[in-house]
């Protein structure tokens, strides 16, 4: 077992930050996401005049765009229920779903035990709801008010959404709480509790709209977040969520997860009594926290590039922990100006228990870009501290940050009041462990699903612009991430694209080709002709493409080999082996035969099977296979025995006599799927099945097929057709009886033979769209590769809030409670 954990899949929201790659390029850019709000907004969110025209007034956020937007149906959420949730619980329960798809997986199909650790800052949310709808004389479910609001449920309500069995807890430890979290999560990946977690925090304060700073508290007068600035006067709190995917290192290369990062130690300790006050930070604790890190990841300071630091902005808060810092740097072997010292929360503002793992999913793009992004506030014009002689520097400009033998390391510091402190730090995945062996399809299937043909319309447009920018291996990647890693929606719409050639090459479905599944499955018919469409290269192409059909087909040629003279079995076996098609009908059958049975085979391993089969002719023999009238051996013997008959013969009815003979000496069985009876028009009997004399007449004179075929598809019109073979023939006497197109499936086309690999993938493709069950990750032992996040799902941005605050809570925007968005 790994004794490391790697990160492999985030999710951040913030001020102008709806995304890891809009985090970067706030980062990067020195920009903050700091909004000074003006009094005709401050009016309209009801903020009474007293308040926000007293000088003490700071009217400044670091608010989160579309804070109450949720979709309640994707989370399994009622309207009513979504308005007893928290914004805050709704926002994490979120981010957990997208740090999970980041990482090119779904959180609803997770094969191992996932362990769920996050913290959230203290809420007014549940008590104002209950409060108010008191004093307004309604009745309000405080059962369901209690599990939506309170932080005892937070972490085990992520769990049973999700399905997830590790531990779960919520942690309170105040500005360190996801810090402390992701601690906590690492100790039960390594302990052996859990094989993944989520781990983070989410600060989310809907009725953000400034606040009044008092003299001499932690908040700045100016409403400006500057850590280690000499102008720092104080903390803003900002808004937003951060959560990450951790897994144990070998379990995330076995599943071809991108690694971000390894975590290389972390720490966890109180400063306990040796401090000015219970708010007062302690420099011994943090100092002595730094490097019980650095031992645990075994690393001397010097090999630390990046520290984020805690940087609230206060002046105390700041100076003493660069105190301790340097103490803990100077005893590690740490040089001058060896570090560069960093704090996202000039960016985004302090938020506070999602603070420590904003801070780490910054160091981690920072790893990923090879750049440290400067200090905002120096970018913004802000004054310095003097870092003059000790380990760090501070940095106006993006600094490049080289990859280097020794591995790069940032480390972040997290401090909670009341003195409970974390120490992360991370690393480089070393490169030979970001590869993985790929093994890929040269067509590769693209299953696209959304919740309606509006999203899915943009997640198609999206994927193909990143598929033109893609090489083949990347392809591979966006083909098995979206096969395996996605959740299958009721809008689909399957798409086929080569690995080494354009988009414009593939094929790509418009809207109005798009399906909307069923509640159920549909009922899927298996098709059988007894005659081939000349389409030489059919057999060939599947042979020397799919393992499954090769290995049923030889199977199937060494006991034909028995039963066949010998230039009748070279004619069959060299239509597999060189594409040569026979014309003698004592060759034709048994190619026909295993043709099916090769299909069917490559269907099978993705666990699509027939509810009903219905053969034509020989087909009728291939499917009494199928159905378990007749092994596999004697299905093998009975084809070659029945176009011998046929072509032998100068009499058809000593051609049904002989035939009739040579069945008896094979064991017959019931059907155990429904399966079509040429003969008599109606599902075959088990005393039909079982009866040889009935397989000499499916020999004789064939019974009306179009009227049975019409009596089929009357009783079964919802039903999706598959004709397996070649062409579309008996597909298109179904459509004459009212099929739709789209529900006639033809696993080989009449098209060009070189198109029957891609005709068969995109057969497995047409059946996905319409509802049928694929074994995607069977599919993945012929067609694997890594995991990339790509086509995250689109949710509805409805905006959810208690009736009771729409009037009495000061702060909430009514902007943010009208229209429908999608993100």
């Amino acid at each position: 077992m790994s004794d490391r954990v790697a990160v492999v899949g985030m999710s951040i929201r913030a001020a102008k930050v709806q995304s890891a790659a809009d985090f970067w390029r706030l980062l990067i850019t020195g920009r903050s996401g700091r909004r000074e709000i003006d009094p005709t907004e401050l009016m309209r969110r009801r903020v009474p005049s007293h308040k926000y025209k007293d000088p003490a007034y700071v009217p400044v956020a670091y608010d989160m765009e579309d804070c109450l937007g949720f979709d309640p149906q994707a989370f399994g959420f009622g309207p009513s229920e979504a308005e007893l949730t928290d914004p805050q619980h709704r926002a994490v329960l979120e981010a957990c779903y997208r740090a999970v798809e980041s990482s090119g997986c779904f959180i609803g199909s997770l094969p191992d035990r996932v362990g769920v650790f996050v913290g959230s800052r203290k809420s007014g949310y549940g008590t104002q709801i209950e409060y108010l709808s008191a004093a307004a004389g309604r009745d309000v479910n405080l059962a369901e008010l209690a599990i939506g609001t309170d932080p005892d449920y937070l972490s085990s309500r992520i769990s049973y959404t999700y399905g997830l069995t590790g531990p779960s807890m919520t942690v309170l430890t105040a500005c360190s709480s996801s810090s402390v979290a992701v601690h906590l999560a690492c100790q039960a990946i390594l302990a052996g509790e859990c094989d993944s977690a989520l781990a983070g925090g989410v600060a989310l304060d809907a009725t953000d709209a400034g606040y009044t700073f008092t003299a001499g508290g932690i908040y700045s007068p100016r409403g400006r977040c500057e850590p280690y600035m000499a102008s720092a006067d104080g903390t803003v709190e900002g808004n937003g969520v951060a959560v990450l995917f951790l897994r144990r290192l070998d379990v995330a290369l076995a599943a071809g997860n991108p690694i971000l990062g390894v975590i290389a130690g972390t720490a966890v300790n109180n400063d306990g009594r040796e401090r000015a006050g219970f708010t007062a930070p302690g420099v011994a604790g943090q100092s002595e926290l730094i490097e019980e890190a650095l031992d645990v990841a075994e690393l001397r300071a010097s090999s630390i590039g990046l520290l984020e630091g805690h940087g609230s902005g206060t002046s105390i808060g700041d100076a003493l922990e660069i105190d301790a810092a340097i103490q803990a740097f100077r005893s590690t072997g740490a040089g001058t100006d060896e570090c560069r010292l960093h704090s996202v929360k000039a960016n985004i503002g302090n938020l506070t228990a999602a603070a420590g793992a904003a801070s780490i999913i910054g160091c981690l793009l920072a790893l990923r870009h090879g750049q440290i992004p400067p200090n905002a506030s120096l970018v913004e014009g802000a004054p310095p501290t003097d870092l003059g002689g000790t380990p760090f520097k501070l940095a106006d400009t993006p600094i490049a940050w080289q990859r280097s033998d020794q591995g790069r390391y940032a480390a972040v510091s997290s401090f909670g009041l009341g003195g409970t402190n974390a120490h992360v730090i991370i690393g480089d995945a070393e490169r030979e462990l970001r590869l993985a062996s790929r093994k890929g399809r040269y067509w590769q299937l693209l299953p696209l699903s959304a919740d309606d043909p509006e999203r899915l319309s943009g997640t198609v447009d999206a994927v193909r612009v990143v598929v033109d920018e893609s090489s083949t291996e990347v392809r591979q990647d966006i083909g098995h991430t979206l096969r395996t890693g996605r959740p299958e929606l009721p809008t689909r719409a399957a798409a086929l694209i080569p690995v080494d050639a354009g988009s414009a090459d593939g094929k790509w479905l418009a809207p109005e080709q798009f399906h909307t599944v069923p509640e159920v499955p549909p009922t899927l018919v298996f098709l059988l002709p007894g005659e081939t469409v000349r389409a030489p290269d059919v057999a060939l192409a599947l042979y020397r493409a799919e393992p499954a059909f090769r290995s049923t087909v030889d199977d199937g040629l060494e006991v034909m080999k028995q039963v066949l003279a010998p230039e009748m079995f070279a004619a069959v076996r060299d239509a597999f082996l060189h594409g040569r098609y026979p014309t003698a009908t004592n060759a034709l059958q048994p190619v026909l035969h295993l043709l099916g049975l090769g299909q069917h085979a490559f269907l099978s391993d993705l666990e699509i099977s027939p509810d009903l089969l219905i053969g034509h002719g020989v087909g009728e023999l291939t499917a009494a296979q199928l159905s378990g009238v007749l092994s596999f051996e004697d299905a093998a013997r009975a084809v070659c025995w029945r176009s011998q008959a046929m072509a032998d013969p100068s009499e058809h009815a000593e051609a049904v006599v002989r035939f009739t003979r040579r069945m008896r000496d094979v064991r017959l069985n019931s059907p155990t799927t429904p399966t079509l009876s040429c003969v008599s028009g109606a599902w075959l009997t088990s005393e039909e099945a079982r009866d040889p004399g009935y397989w000499g007449a499916q020999l004789g004179e064939p019974g009306p097929f179009d009227e049975v075929l019409r009596s089929v598809v009357s009783e079964h019109p919802t039903a999706v057709y598959l004709q397996l073979n070649s062409g579309t023939n008996l597909l298109q006497g179904a459509q004459r009886w009212g099929v739709p197109e789209d529900a006639a499936v033809a696993l080989a086309s009449d098209g060009e033979a070189s198109d029957s690999w891609c005709s068969l993938l995109q057969a497995v493709g047409s059946l996905w769209e319409q509802g049928v069950r694929i074994n995607w990750q069977s599919y993945a032992e012929r067609d694997h590769a890594l995991r990339v996040d790509i086509a995250p799902r689109t949710f509805g941005r409805i905006p959810h809030l208690h009736p009771s605050l729409l009037e009495h809570c000061p702060g909430i925007d009514p902007a943010e409670l009208s229209g429908k968005r999608v993100s």
